[in-house]
């Protein structure tokens, strides 16, 4: 680890001490204070300011983020160059962690899931003294050692009798990405593994019912975290259609005087079909029927067949 650096060029210091101690023995499980940031100040006096976007740590000229980056951070400091570390959490196979949550996540735990992405925070009993082969045995376990593996964070702490329960959170933005990047490639597993056919069936007829019913269940199986919001359902539709295989789909594509959502096309133009979606969000039920019309009406204003017309295709269903 440290062959690199400026301290391997001290040789008498390194006979003398080398493979006499842990070359590294940190632990934080002991630290009482409240929240990680105190614990890294009594850590470090050079601590400086935390870096409100990312929740990272500025030491002298250097960005820390975590254990890998304070490696490369010493790294900076033996060629005294004071470049910046890299986020280098990322990319550590620990991250299997969340997969696994994710993929065993029962109905219950896709809505902490969801809460957490959307910002919020969930109670949970603090086990200290649990171990890597306990992780499974419970779901207070699985997020007891997310939190002690640095994927979640301690807000806030109570004390009920002899227990422990903390505020958890996500700690910053790069371990939120690891989370969602988690999910969408659980999601595109998920899917390929389903049977579609009923779905394109309905498309096919015009069973608008019928697609709102298979949709509206295959949403339910699955985990928000865009907070419901229009980019959701185009990218979450937009995977089904292609999990599908059978038509050529794509997004965002100019038509007409504008660009629709989602376009459906048979590979073949000569007598093929063609489907327009444009998505729109509502903020309660009630306003469901509105939203359909002014999204059928922009389909219409924007003249998005217009450009399936001249491509050839003489069905489109929208």
């Amino acid at each position: 680890m440290f062959e690199q650096l400026q301290i391997s060029s001290y040789q008498e210091i390194c006979i003398q001490h080398q493979q006499q101690y842990p070359v590294i023995n940190l632990s934080l499980k002991s630290a009482k204070q409240p929240n990680f940031q105190l614990a890294y100040y009594g850590l470090s006096e050079r601590f400086h300011e935390v870096k409100e976007w990312y929740d990272g740590y500025i030491i002298g000229t250097s960005e820390v983020y975590n254990p890998w980056s304070i490696i490369n951070y010493t790294d900076d400091i033996s060629k005294k160059d004071a470049l910046y570390p890299k986020p280098y959490w990322s990319n550590t196979s620990s991250n299997s962690i969340i997969r696994e949550l994710v993929e065993k996540a029962d109905n219950i735990q896709r809505e902490e899931i969801e809460r957490l992405l959307a910002g919020e925070t969930l109670e949970k009993p603090v086990h200290e003294d649990i171990t890597y082969e306990d992780v499974y045995e419970s779901s207070d376990n699985l997020w007891n050692f997310l939190f002690f593996t640095g994927y979640l964070k301690s807000c806030s702490q109570r004390y009920d009798g002899e227990n422990t329960f903390i505020q958890i959170a996500i700690p910053n933005i790069e371990i939120q990405t690891i989370y969602r990047r988690s999910i969408l490639s659980w999601f595109d597993q998920k899917i390929k593994l389903k049977d579609l056919t009923p779905l394109i069936l309905a498309i096919e007829e015009g069973d608008c019912e019928n697609i709102g019913n298979i949709i509206s269940e295959q949403l339910m199986d699955t985990i928000s975290f865009f907070d419901y919001g229009e980019d959701y359902y185009h990218g979450f539709l937009a995977g089904l259609l292609k999990a599908a295989g059978k038509y050529r789909i794509s997004s965002n594509r100019e038509n007409g005087i504008g660009r629709t959502d989602i376009t459906m096309k048979t590979p073949f133009i000569r007598n093929g079909l063609a489907v327009i979606f444009e998505l729109k969000v509502v903020k309660n039920f009630r306003e469901m029927e509105e939203g359909c019309q002014e999204a059928l009406k922009q389909v219409e204003t924007r003249q998005y067949e217009a450009g399936l017309r001249s491509e050839g295709y003489s069905r489109i269903l929208k």
